[in-house]
């Protein structure tokens, strides 16, 4: 029996909400494959020398310095090379060497480099393209890249390296405690509301396939015979949605390369599924539908007659629902013993029962908390209200249902966000330099360059014009060592007008030397420290060196960067350091600029790369971030973000499905004078009622999960509440949405033909 045109509706909805869960399923079984690429790419690129091998110059080696740069948050991996010879190794995705003062980008690159309102990049990277960075060369398809062809490059000078390869393979570092616990978590809060969305769209249409099973009951079929025609129907959809879920996932990867998330992007041969995570999938989802179907069959008694509903008056436990997500809590809390036992295997499996079991809770807690709202609302308010508080009051499980899943992955997300905020404020404390506060009105910049030129004064003068810089002083420094005990001391080199910017000195003639106290220090400074005369050595491995003779001791100015170097320091003029110092010094200019000028940062680091595409500049009030952690940030909030869209998508679904179950009762209503709009109000609330506690039950157990979790790697819970507010924010716009999208159903459903009934 195909059950008509109600049963293909049905099977429609169940096969497009299913499809949907199924597709982006398929995309994660992806990961291991786009993980493996990746990581395969990166090791093809690697250009450094990891091991103690001398490369000596030929016509096989090439000369490779990084150049890397940052334009509006946008990391840009920048390389200067050199062939030595005609068979001097290309490095991934570059088919010939670009000649001196032209480059070679990546698309993505190219399209930045053109696009308006990037004049400062473009005049930072004020060179000829004459190629295309391929494929091969890039870990995604919008990743920055360029490759500058130099001349005259040294070995170790100005961060210049020789190689005779590019790749190497070499094995992986285990990750951190807390990034395994932050893989763990995303992939439960990814994969979570898939699970509950699919288990929703199991049961699209489920009245009126319990009344077309009554109607089998009359003609004489039992109830084995009903509820196996309810699991064939059930896993026929499945089976069309699996199809269906697999097609959307071969059209929507042909387009994959368009799509970036949080900067993220993959190519489209990195999203291939993993045969078994597939095969998985496609078993998971058959049997997780006909799992939820027969549960559904246990609240409902189909007889020959009609349908009864085992829910009209019936009392919710509370017990039960708050003991779900209470044992999740007393999994995190005992799963780990410190923060070093989360990569053992059953750590993780009590990590991620607790993490389901109180993400779970979430739809258990639901349904109790909207049936005692609508019995305390339901007997006062506007018609609309009132409308919609009793349709809840009715089939509220239906209700929440719709909004399960989109409360779960804000409960989820939320959970991610304390952690992230933990782990990030964490790290960011503790790179943080003293009397350097961001929020205060001027920064720190540091340019540096290691060319042996001892051109730092000159190079000041040029900040110094950038519009924004306050102050850039100019000095050449050099780290210094005694041969015995091997213990790093700073040594910087200018004239006595850079050094009286430096330290407060009484007095400064060319062949001077100060021993400098940091500012505020205790105490004189240690002259025994700087003995003149003390043998010392240049860069722990490099030449020897003398202390020149100390003129007297200084103290530095509250003003230069100090906070860098706690330690005393030697401050000397070029004639006392000598030609040894000035040729292993490295060009440095601190800058202070107003933390309120427009571009600053980009303004200088173009103002570096045109004085030198070697230049490298710092900013140490900014906060330091990991390379890792930002992958997996960016990897989870992409899934989070793909994850939302889901569920906003399983909500429409879900209020279609309403309104078209509740046609012939809108009809009824506009016949006897309900103005549409009335009822447009009440398809509003009663979206946006349920959508509402959910969210604040999400925000609690969201905190709550990642307060847990972040006791586990002994962090201290830190909370962004405005970025709280946001992800609770698309789930308000969502109802909104949702709302909006239905009214079109909404009025064609209430119009009189729909009281026609066979």
């Amino acid at each position: 029996m195909t059950g008509g045109r109600d049963g293909l509706v049905r099977t429609v909805l169940m096969a497009a909400g299913i499809g949907l869960g199924v597709a982006l399923l398929l995309v994660a079984s992806c990961v291991p494959t786009a993980r493996y690429h990746r990581d395969e790419r990166i090791h093809h690129r690697i250009d450094t020398n990891l091991d103690d091998r001398v490369v000596t110059p030929s016509r096989r080696t090439v000369l490779v310095s990084d150049i890397d740069t940052v334009f509006r948050g946008r990391e840009i991996r920048g390389r200067m090379l050199e062939p030595e010879g005609p068979a001097a190794p290309l490095p991934p995705g570059v088919t010939r060497f670009p000649r001196a003062g032209e480059m070679v980008v990546s698309p993505a690159l190219r399209k930045l480099l053109a696009a308006p309102g990037t004049d400062l990049l473009r005049e930072r990277l004020d060179h000829p393209i004459t190629g295309e960075v391929a494929d091969g060369g890039l870990l995604g398809p919008g990743e920055y890249v360029f490759y500058l062809g130099g001349e005259h490059m040294a070995d170790g000078v100005a961060g210049a390296r020789r190689l005779d390869h590019f790749g190497k393979v070499y094995s992986e570092k285990p990750l951190a405690p807390e990034l395994v616990l932050l893989s763990v978590v995303g992939i439960v809060v990814l994969l979570a509301p898939v699970a509950v969305f699919i288990a929703a769209a199991v049961r699209f249409g489920g009245e009126h396939r319990d009344r077309r099973l009554a109607a089998l009951r009359l003609v004489g079929a039992d109830r084995r015979m009903t509820a196996r025609i309810a699991a064939g129907e059930t896993l026929a959809s499945a089976l069309i949605g699996v199809v269906l879920g697999a097609v959307l996932f071969m059209i929507g990867r042909q387009f994959i390369e368009l799509v970036d998330l949080q900067g993220l992007s993959v190519f489209t041969v990195d999203l291939t599924p993993e045969p078994v995570l597939a095969a998985l999938t496609v078993a998971g989802v058959v049997g997780l539908s006909l799992a939820v179907t027969r549960l559904a069959m246990n609240g409902v008694a189909v007889e020959p007659l009609g349908v009864v509903r085992h829910s009209g008056g019936a009392t919710r436990r509370l017990w039960w629902r708050i003991a779900v997500p209470v044992l999740g809590l007393l999994l995190l809390r005992t799963s780990v013993g410190d923060g070093s036992d989360i990569p053992d295997a059953t750590s993780i499996v009590l990590v991620v029962v607790g993490m389901l079991a109180l993400l779970i809770g979430v739809t258990a807690v639901l349904p109790w908390i909207l049936d005692q709202l609508t019995r305390v609302s339901g007997g006062f308010g506007p018609l609309s209200w009132q409308l919609a508080v009793r349709r809840l009051q009715l089939s509220g499980e239906a209700s929440t249902r719709s909004v399960n899943g989109i409360v779960v992955a804000v409960a989820g997300a939320i959970a991610l966000q304390t952690l992230f905020t933990g782990i990030a404020h964490g790290q960011n404390r503790d790179s943080r330099a003293a009397g350097n506060s961001p929020t205060s009105s001027t920064h720190i910049g540091v340019a540096r360059l290691d060319d042996g030129k001892g051109h730092a004064e000159r190079y000041a003068s040029v900040f110094s014009s950038t519009p924004g810089v306050q102050q850039a002083i100019g000095y050449a420094e050099l780290s210094v060592s005694a041969p015995d005990d091997g213990v790093p001391e700073t040594v910087r080199v200018a004239g006595c007008a850079q050094l009286r910017l430096l330290a407060s000195l009484p007095t400064c003639t060319d062949g001077d030397a100060f021993a400098v106290t940091p500012h505020d220090a205790d105490g004189a400074a240690d002259t025994t420290v700087w003995t003149s005369g003390r043998t010392m050595r240049v860069d722990l491995n490099g030449p020897l060196w003398k202390v020149p003779h100390i003129t007297t001791s200084a103290e530095a100015k509250s003003s230069s960067l100090q906070g860098e170097f706690p330690e005393e320091m030697l401050l000397a003029t070029p004639q006392a350091a000598g030609s040894t110092a000035m040729t292993h010094a490295v060009s440095t200019i601190s800058i202070t600029y107003s933390a309120f000028s427009d571009d600053i940062q980009d303004r200088l680091r173009t103002t570096a790369a045109r004085l030198d595409p070697s230049f490298t500049i710092d900013f140490p009030t900014q906060a330091k971030s990991d390379t890792a952690l930002d992958g997996i940030r960016r990897a989870l909030l992409a899934g989070v973000t793909a994850v939302l869209l889901l569920i906003a998508a399983s909500m429409l679904l879900g209020a279609l499905e309403q309104v078209r179950d509740r046609k012939r009762v809108l009809a009824v209503l506009v016949a006897f004078g309900t103005p549409r709009r009335t009822l447009s109000r009440s398809i509003f609330w009663q979206t946006a009622l349920p959508v509402a506690m959910g969210l604040l039950v999400a925000g609690l157990v969201g905190t709550t999960l990642g307060s847990a979790l972040l006791s586990l790697i002994g962090k201290t819970a830190v909370y962004d509440w405005s970025s709280m507010l946001a992800i609770a924010g698309i789930g308000a716009v969502a109802s909104v949405a949702v709302t909006m999208l239905t009214l079109p159903t909404l009025w064609r459903s209430s119009y009189p033909q729909n009281l026609r009934y066979e």
